[in-house]
């Protein structure tokens, strides 16, 4: 039996639990269940560590199994599937082998995706409404029984490790902020001061929470809750940036769609760089190029230099690498 969003039992601490989830034995899994569980385990780094992806489908690097992703936010496993026929029946057997094989897995919760609708289901044990992964030795606050963007990109941690080794001393402009991650980094990595700037005001206080989880001087850090096209001025009055961070979404439906107004961002750079300023542009379209960065900020910014390409984690195998995340550096000119 599977217990859905909504029709769970809760106990006294607040946690969603399935009322019926079984004790642990062993199944008998598919080719392709095998292929998800085998890679798991294989990439598991640390039972009771980092938060990391388990399985990458989405890079069609597995036959037959795109649609799929596995990560691990100990002590629970999120699966996300982006098919709406996947049988029920085969995602509780693909639950029950991966808690055979994964140490410590308390609760394994589902988002079945579908476009802009998402549903949750737990699968086994017990999965909270909210709780902290780590990362690097930070701490980030996640949703994954109530949003479809938990409030962590995993993808990220590539750009997030590069952030915080060049982040010393700098004033750092963080716009599409989302919950702060690249903010957190950066202070952390010895940033004199960061400014967030997203539409999304909820989103900014989820990113307050993370720097209070990780005991950040809130005097070093500044929100701007408005819409990034209308923030210009305010954001000029506030720098110039020693490194700015520019991760959009590729298409959020009335607000910014990354053909169209990518280069608009771009050209604004300049009045918000400060000389020598390093630039990470972020790109995660499967539409899109990495020649496509290059190409606008020739354009837009002729006087910005390409610095380098920043590989994306091994976790996320990519059969085609340009439809995957892009990662770009520019630097200002002096």
């Amino acid at each position: 039996m599977r217990c859905v969003v909504g029709r769970t039992d809760r106990n006294h601490h607040g946690i969603r639990r399935c009322l019926s989830a079984p004790g642990r034995r062993t199944v008998n899994l598919d080719a392709a269940q095998t292929t998800v569980v085998d890679t798991a385990a294989a990439h598991l780094k640390a039972p009771g560590g980092d938060a990391q992806r388990l399985f990458h489908g989405r890079g069609h690097c597995y036959e037959g199994i795109e649609h799929l992703t596995v990560d691990w936010y100990p002590p629970f496993l999120l699966i996300s599937v982006f098919r709406r026929d996947v049988d029920q029946t085969w995602l509780d057997t693909l639950a029950k082998a991966l808690a055979e094989v994964v140490p410590a897995v308390t609760g394994i919760a589902l988002q079945r995706r579908d476009g802009r609708n998402t549903r949750a289901e737990i699968l086994r044990g017990e999965v909270p409404e909210e709780w902290v992964i780590h990362e690097a030795g930070m701490h980030y606050l996640v949703h994954p029984l109530t949003h479809q963007n938990i409030g962590f990109f995993l993808d990220m941690e590539p750009a997030r490790r590069w952030v915080s080794a060049r982040a010393a001393d700098c004033k750092v402009l963080n716009l599409f902020a989302f919950t702060c991650a690249f903010s957190v980094v950066a202070i952390a990595g010895g940033a004199r001061q960061v400014v967030n700037n997203d539409m999304n005001r909820s989103v900014l206080n989820r990113g307050k929470e993370n720097h209070r989880l990780n005991g950040h001087d809130e005097r070093a850090v500044r929100y701007v809750p408005h819409n990034l096209f209308k923030s210009w001025r305010k954001l000029k009055q506030l720098g110039r940036y020693d490194l700015i961070v520019v991760d959009p979404p590729t298409n959020q439906r009335g607000s910014f769609v990354a053909e169209k107004d990518y280069p608009g961002v771009m050209k604004r750079l300049p009045d918000l760089a400060a000389p020598g300023a390093n630039v990470l542009l972020c790109l995660n379209s499967p539409f899109l190029p990495f020649h496509f960065l290059e190409d606008q900020m020739a354009r837009r910014c002729p006087g910005y230099r390409f610095i380098e390409r920043i590989q994306p984690s091994p976790d996320f195998p990519d059969q085609h690498p340009d439809r995957g995340l892009k990662l770009a550096v520019f630097r200002a000119p002096n």
